[in-house]
């Protein structure tokens, strides 16, 4: 039966210096302002080895990675919840929570302190879900803030949507959830969840649609479930690459490969699940791949990479923040946020379908648009219109399985 780390809490007047611990291991130590959260510098590194993946062996990097951790300030409404918990930053509320999460083992003890990993962390112990109800405006009493535990891994959940851990049957799920922009993102994450399925690929996290209630109205959301373990660790893409200069004449992509294949990836295992990516996100207009949004899965016992983390956290998709949808050759000219600036372009890293057998596909928009018409509040014509720019993304996928080079002007093909 699992405990629970509600009673626990870190009081910030105590000290200044901290541990920075993987699980039970002193890994460096580090002067932090307790105001505001952030890491000032590093005063000794104990075990290089045992550093989070892209700092360097005197610990240069710790800093960005901790503020990394915590949630962004584009976060909506993120100023107003540290006003009501008496917070600087977000960088102190995870503070709070000695930077436990839910994607590693690391964390921060304060000196002076005796505390242990099995009596904390979030895997093996149970969390209330009250701060996680204000993190997403969905908590049903808001007179007071008095009483309410901060030790909550979602605190240490990055990205602009709105989200939370809860704790459903012993397991732990990320609940997401915005109500702007028709709550598309949501629904956008159970439609990618149906293309993988269609197309047969198993490494991906499936995304269910809840509901949730916010200001006495009832919102979509969607709910998925941790894939890190208390064994098991996620590293991001842009982890791996941080401490690495990339030559000039390599690009990030490759580099990222040849960085992986070091720490102990398979290189075919690695190029198949990055092409698959690329023409995936390619039918579904994902625009926001960057580098932490896809990763690897760690072995912190064996010290290497295990493997490619799921996909997930393709929420920025189809269009969900454009007013006019674009179609036809305006397709082939999407900017986005990843291995290059113009979506189009990332096809030159495909050589080959990756198991994206087109004709799997075969009524897929049509499955799209039904949920985009049952859970979003878009009109039956924007639905349609997002369908429709699946079906032509499709269409430019099998011209480029052809040979067509469609980043081209078309003249070029």
């Amino acid at each position: 039966m699992a405990q629970s780390a509600v009673g626990i809490g870190y009081t910030k007047d105590t000290t200044d210096l901290f541990i920075l611990k993987h699980k039970d291991l002193d890994v460096a130590m580090m002067k932090m302002d307790v105001r505001t959260g952030m890491i000032e510098y590093v005063l000794s590194v104990y075990l290089p080895e045992e550093l989070p993946a892209g700092c360097a062996p005197d610990g240069t990097g710790l800093g960005e990675w901790w503020k990394l951790r915590a949630i962004p300030d584009s976060r909506k409404g993120i100023r107003q919840v540290l006003s009501r918990l008496s917070e600087e930053t977000s960088q102190s509320l995870m503070l709070s929570s000695y930077g436990l999460s839910l994607t590693d083992h690391y964390w921060i003890q304060p000196v002076g302190q005796e505390l242990y990993w099995k009596n904390l962390n979030f895997y093996e112990n149970d969390f209330t879900d009250k701060l996680g109800d204000i993190l997403t405006d969905s908590e049903r009493d808001r007179s007071a803030s008095d009483g309410i535990s901060k030790l909550s891994p979602s605190v240490s959940v990055n990205g602009d949507m709105k989200k939370k851990w809860i704790i459903r049957e012993g397991g732990r799920y990320l609940l997401k959830v915005n109500p702007n922009y028709h709550s598309q993102q949501e629904v956008n994450e159970v439609i990618a969840g149906k293309l993988h399925e269609r197309l047969g690929w198993k490494n991906y996290v499936s995304y269910e649609m809840g509901t949730i209630h916010i200001s006495g109205r009832e919102y979509p959301c969607s709910i998925s479930p941790m894939f890190t373990s208390v064994d098991m660790e996620f590293v991001s893409a842009y982890q791996i690459v941080a401490d690495y200069k990339v030559p000039n004449d390599v690009s990030l992509y490759e580099a990222l490969i040849r960085q992986a294949v070091s720490l102990g990836a398979d290189e075919k295992e690695v190029r198949a699940f990055l092409e698959y990516m690329i023409l995936t996100d390619f039918i579904l207009t994902n625009a926001d791949r960057h580098l932490n949004n896809f990763g690897f899965i760690y072995d912190p016992r064996q010290y290497r990479l295990n493997g490619m983390a799921p996909l997930f956290d393709t929420g920025n998709s189809l269009f969900y923040d454009y007013d006019v949808i674009p179609h036809g050759r305006n397709l082939l000219d999407i900017p986005v946020n990843s291995f290059s600036k113009r979506e189009a372009d990332q096809l030159h890293y495909v050589k080959s379908d990756a198991g994206v057998k087109l004709e799997r596909l075969a009524h897929f928009p049509e499955e799209a648009e039904a949920l985009l018409k049952e859970y979003t509040d878009m009109t039956d014509e924007r639905a349609v219109e997002t369908a429709r720019t699946i079906e032509e993304k499709i269409e430019y996928l099998n011209l480029f399985f052809q040979g067509k080079k469609i980043w081209k002007k078309e003249r070029y093909w």
